[in-house]
């Protein structure tokens, strides 16, 4: 076995290092060595198979007794002797089928490493006496059922949230700040719950009210107020990935048409405060438990969003990944090609939690009262490929599935803490012949008789036009016949347009028939497929009378295509005697082609037979699909379903699933407060970081589970705590500083950068120009410098952001669990300069003024006007040194604008004083 060579210089510091704690150097020395360099290189490259989650060879390698004791080879370290060691052979040697860790399981050691780990063994493999192999994977804290610790017994602590806060604190000596004043609490809760600053009047109120109970009573109306669903709903759309379609040009790739249904469901339910468990089940599996409510199927929206064309393995790899670590906090994306290097998660548990997603796709629901799907419709999930395999990939290669083995969908074994219980589900008949639904007839019927009315509509305008023609034709000299001007030629123009109106109009009405003899047919054979148990005479009736109203609807269906050819032709003539002498061959191709499809429409009616097309089809083609050589992705909606997906919803929503609540309890946490209980929100395996305060976090988990899950229930605890009310000021805290310098145990309240939707929400709020309308469709790019919507309900896809939104930290729709905070000259530039501060200033100086008359001062009185505006827009008073300077540049202002601006010189300086705050710190910051 070949050795590489050792580059021995490099590491001599290291040698001697090494050699002199074990020739009577301080142990600890040699213990900081292997404990700093060498255990953390393997425990990176090595323990995933040999460490307490997986013994290849029967080989530990997480203490060094487990190395000198080997596995089923023998030892794999000899104190002291380099070439007796197999450990570094194997990580050092040239022969790819010998070299560890393998080359596609991971990172190989560098030469730098082989030294390093060389000289460790050459200096007798030090160690701690007392080194502890790891702890069994199933023993890790997210892996533990959940239990309601008691709350500590702490004096003055009023709020659970408080004891277990205070108890950490008094442990390491820290004493917390006091409450922050009322002006900056104010503001705190108010974008918190519902994204916008307090009204002047809501904090003339708050300031007006000397009861200790006003802060509770403004949690509540905060709470209830419809604006809190808008804000919260941006919050998990960041955790759910929406995003609205896009792909190359007008071609669908991602997502889905319509995906706005979806958001309005979040914030409705978060209004209504649908219990977070009910949520999951509505997003994984609407279709499976409410196939019917077209509310609800809005949910699945969650699942439509993952849509992919081109690739359906990216499409249920992203489905896995982002499930688990959205409601799970489980990377399980990292088994896809070996074994879990952390978790107990084996690849085959990866393919396993496939299956569960594998018969699934989306398709688009027609709403009362709209019967084109390129307007609108419920995007929603469905299962359509009842049988299609689960196989696992060899190394990830989805070139080279395991076609020996379909796997079936289950659980990893750490997390079975009840059997799999999987029962297909029977479908409701209008869950998968949505045609039935009542509202979907009707819908097509009003479109069919809308089209006819501006067809009507349009035969009228043509026919007045046709006669003002032939008037004005009666009162003109006669030209050259051979003359386009000519009043022959215009008569002629005319005479075609009218036709084609008249043609557009017997085409609307031939549709309108047919879609209504095409509905009648289709109740008839809904009423014998109802009756199925009818027999003799009965059963030959509703035969004949479906097979009647079947040819009925097949004549009137061709008469429309016919009608239709009919209008193809007369528009094709029209623009044949539009067309100038260089367009006229193509335009009377065009005219050929148009008479000889109507031959074959009217050839169609003569033996029209007892086939029609139905309002919509069992089966579904997904919208601007592009045929790019792949199968065709036409999709049956069959009678059932598999029920996969609400088992899953079932486990992972079930109070005993260890890792749900406290997932869903870090995310509120962290929006909250700023920084989570468990700093790696979407990892809460072993390779993530542990809680600060586990036994919080278990708490609020345990406390969400028993209130029946209620988000409302947990925001009201959170916020109301004094941790929550705590004041962010560090004077006077140089002893906490010293102790705790990153605020990880809360004794003060750490600030927090608005994001990208709060501030723009918030310049409009101020100015008072802010769209209060709920829902609907996305504001498009184009429209959005001119829209004062809510910047929720921005049209945001990977490929389409908003530019002023993209300055303050927007939200990644492939992947936002938690948004970055950053701080970079383009924010400050995007204040500065952008038509929306520019435009908001003046407005927020007006709205200021009327505050001051209706308090009694006087317009001129530029101290209330700069207490007001501190007030207003930073949701603090003014300092005494920020009111001196305020009031110097004020004048100023007024003295520099006086010669140009004249009388609105004062109004000049206001805008300018408004300009500036809303560019201050304090202004995206939330203290």
């Amino acid at each position: 076995m070949s050795i590489r060579m050792i580059r021995i210089s490099s590491s001599i510091f290291l040698v001697l290092m090494v050699c002199g704690a074990i020739d009577g150097g301080p142990s600890a020395r040699a213990d900081d060595v292997y404990l700093t360099r060498i255990k953390p290189l393997l425990r990176e490259r090595c323990y995933s198979c040999h460490g307490a989650l997986k013994q290849e060879a029967g080989l530990r390698l997480d203490t060094v007794d487990l190395m000198l004791q080997g596995g089923d080879a023998g030892p794999v370290v000899v104190s002291g002797s380099a070439d007796e060691s197999e450990l570094l052979a194997r990580v050092s040697t040239d022969e790819p089928f010998d070299r560890m860790p393998p080359e596609h399981e991971g990172e190989l050691f560098t030469d730098e490493q082989v030294v390093l780990l060389r000289d460790w063994i050459l200096a007798g493999a030090p160690a701690p006496p007392d080194e502890a192999p790891e702890r069994d994977p199933a023993e890790h804290w997210a892996f533990q059922a959940i239990v309601r610790p008691p709350v500590p017994e702490v004096e003055g602590a009023t709020n659970p949230i408080d004891a277990f806060i205070a108890r950490k604190q008094d442990d390491l000596g820290l004493v917390p700040q006091g409450e922050a004043d009322r002006l900056l609490l104010l503001r705190r809760l108010s974008i918190d719950l519902i994204g916008l600053p307090p009204t002047l009047e809501e904090i003339d109120e708050a300031q007006r009210d000397p009861s200790p109970e006003w802060y509770d009573r403004t949690v509540d109306r905060l709470l209830d107020d419809p604006r809190h669903g808008e804000r919260w709903a941006r919050h998990w759309m960041d955790i759910w990935r929406y995003s609205d379609w896009w792909g190359l040009g007008e071609q669908l790739r991602n997502s889905q048409p319509h995906i706005w249904h979806w958001r309005d469901w979040i914030v409705e339910s978060l209004n209504a405060d649908l219990p977070y468990d009910e949520m999951v089940r509505s997003m994984l599996a609407a279709d499976e438990l409410y196939p019917n409510d077209l509310d609800r199927l809005r949910a699945s929206g969650f699942l439509a969003r993952n849509y992919f064309l081109f690739n359906r393995h990216q499409w249920m790899d992203e489905t896995v990944e982002h499930v688990s670590k959205a409601f799970l906090g489980l990377t399980t994306n990292c088994a896809k090609c070996h074994d879990h290097k952390y978790d107990p998660i084996s690849q085959a548990d990866y393919y396993r939690l496939r299956a569960f997603f594998e018969p699934y796709h989306v398709r688009l629901d027609v709403r009362p009262g709209e019967a084109d799907l390129a307007r609108d419709g419920i995007p929603r999930a469905f299962d359509g490929l009842l049988e299609a395999p689960t196989y696992r990939f060899i190394r990830g290669e989805e070139s080279n599935p395991d076609t020996s083995t379909p796997l079936s969908p289950n659980l990893p074994e750490v997390l079975r803490f009840k059997p799999l219980e999987i029962e297909p589900v029977d479908l409701p008949v209008a869950a998968w012949k949505p045609e039935r639904r009542p509202w979907v007839a009707e819908a097509y019927r009003l479109a069919a008789v809308a089209t006819l009315k501006a067809a009507e509509d349009r035969l009228a305008t043509a026919r007045a036009s046709f006669d003002a023609s032939c008037q004005d034709d009666a009162g003109t000299a006669e030209a050259s016949p051979g003359d386009p001007s000519t009043p022959d030629a215009a008569s002629e123009e005319a005479r075609l347009a009218l036709l084609v109106a008249e043609r557009s109009r017997d085409a609307a009405e031939a549709e309108l028939r047919s879609v209504e003899l095409r509905i009648a047919a289709l109740q008839t054979s809904w009423e014998r497929d109802d009756r199925s148990e009818a027999e003799g005479a009965e059963a030959v009736a509703l035969a004949e009378q479906a097979l009647s109203s079947a040819r009925e609807a097949a004549r009137a269906e061709r008469e429309a295509k016919a009608a239709q050819a009919r209008l193809t032709l007369a528009e094709a003539e029209l623009q044949l005697s539009r067309a100038a002498e260089a367009d006229r061959d193509g335009a009377g191709k065009a005219v050929e082609t148009a008479r000889t499809a109507l031959d074959e429409a009217i050839k169609a009616t003569e033996e029209p037979g007892d086939q029609f097309t139905p309002l919509i089809g069992a089966r579904w083609t997904p919208t601007r699909f592009l045929n790019s050589g792949q199968d065709d992705p036409t999709v049956a909606f069959p009678p059932q379903s598999t029920g996969r997906r609400k088992a899953l919803a079932d486990w992972i929503t079930d109070p005993r699933n260890p890792l749900t609540a406290r997932v869903a309890v870090n995310h509120v946490w962290t929006r909250h407060f700023g920084t989570p209980l468990v700093p790696t929100v979407f990892d809460f395996g072993r390779n993530g970081q542990p809680p600060t305060h586990p036994e919080l976090l278990d708490w609020l988990a345990a406390e969400l589970i028993e209130h029946d899950w209620s988000l409302k229930h947990l925001h009201r605890l959170i916020v109301r705590s004094a941790a929550y009310r705590r004041s962010s000021s560090m004077a006077d805290a140089e002893e906490n500083l010293a102790i705790d310098p990153d605020n990880r145990f809360l004794w003060r309240r750490t600030p927090i950068r608005i994001e990208s939707q709060a501030v723009r929400d918030t310049v409009l709020s101020l100015a008072g120009t802010l769209d209060p309308s709920f829902g609907g469709p996305p504001v498009p790019r184009a429209a959005q410098e001119e829209s004062n919507r809510r910047s929720l309900y921005f049209f945001h896809s990977n490929n389409e952001r908003n530019l002023f939104l993209t300055m303050f930290d927007e939200a990644l729709v492939k992947e936002c669990y938690r948004r970055q905070q950053s701080i970079v000259p383009q924010q400050a530039l995007a204040l500065s300069n952008s038509r929306l501060v520019l435009d908001a200033s003046p407005l927020v100086v007006a709205r200021i003024t009327d505050a001051m008359t209706a308090q009694g001062h006087e317009a001129d009185d530029d101290e209330a006007f700069l207490r007001l505006a501190f007030v207003l827009v930073l949701g603090s008073e003014p300092s005494a040194t920020e009111a001196a300077a305020g009031l110097r540049a004020l004048d100023d202002w007024y003295h520099l604008s006086e010669a140009s601006k004249g009388e609105d010189s004062g109004v000049f300086a206001r805008e300018q004083l408004i300009w500036v705050l809303l560019n201050h710190n304090d202004f995206v910051t939330l203290r």
